[in-house]
């Protein structure tokens, strides 16, 4: 009797110490199970936000290679990321309607001017250094054979270059004398392109300015205006 009691109480004890032992193994379980998913859950947030750069930075890349393509076309002083009003591009070399440009020895800029747009005359101010040479040819747009020398010289303080008032289309060529030169040209209401010009990309950020990188745009290769004759013409002197 004695050891039949002995017996159901071992087996009691068996009893309680496996469900004591399952109920460990639950608890462990369900900890891991737990910090398993918080710890899925945070990676998960991580990949979401990734992801969401990602898209993000995609759709910047894509909106700035848009504005590049406008402005290589039609040059501004700035112009904004469409898919990210934060993100602009800011002309180095350009306010409105006036260019600040730097040369140095050898180092020539040309312009184009399509449209004069009412105005009379452009103006060149030299405001470092100097001087310079510039060439002025005109001619109607789709008749650059017949191209005519408007004004040429050399400035060494600040210059009115009169655009003419019957043909469309303009070609200027700036190019230092002696050395290096720094100059400011106002082309007023005309639509001026140079052949180059760069952009710093700007982001802002709750009210501060960031720089994000350059850009260089070629609006046109010099030299390449069909059948215009730059040689005729005199427009790169040293050449």
């Amino acid at each position: 009797m004695k050891r039949s009691i002995n017996t159901h109480l071992n087996i009691l004890k068996m009893q309680q110490n496996k469900t004591w032992s399952i109920l460990l193994y639950v608890l462990f379980l369900s900890s891991f199970l737990v910090l398993f998913f918080i710890s899925f859950q945070g990676e998960l947030e991580k990949m979401l936000e990734w992801a969401k750069n990602s898209e993000r930075s995609v759709q910047d890349i894509s909106g700035i290679q848009d504005a590049l393509i406008l402005l290589k076309n039609t040059p501004t002083a700035n112009t904004s990321i469409r898919s990210n009003a934060n993100l602009s591009l800011i002309s180095l070399s350009q306010i409105g309607a006036v260019f600040s440009e730097s040369l140095g020895w050898g180092d020539p800029q040309e312009y184009q001017i399509t449209s004069t747009g009412w105005a009379t005359s452009i103006t060149l101010n030299i405001t470092q250094w100097g001087p310079i040479s510039y060439r002025f040819a005109a001619f109607n747009s789709g008749s650059e054979s017949s191209s005519i020398l408007i004004s040429s010289g050399v400035i060494t303080t600040n210059g009115i270059i009169p655009l003419s008032s019957s043909l469309s289309t303009h070609i200027l060529v700036v190019d230092p004398l002696w050395g290096d030169v720094r100059y400011t040209l106002d082309t007023k209401t005309t639509t001026t392109t140079p052949s180059s010009s760069s952009y710093r990309l700007e982001r802002t950020v709750n009210g501060y300015k960031k720089d994000e990188g350059m850009y260089d745009v070629v609006h046109f290769i010099p030299k390449s205006r069909t059948n215009f004759d730059y040689g005729k013409m005199g427009m790169y002197l040293k050449d």
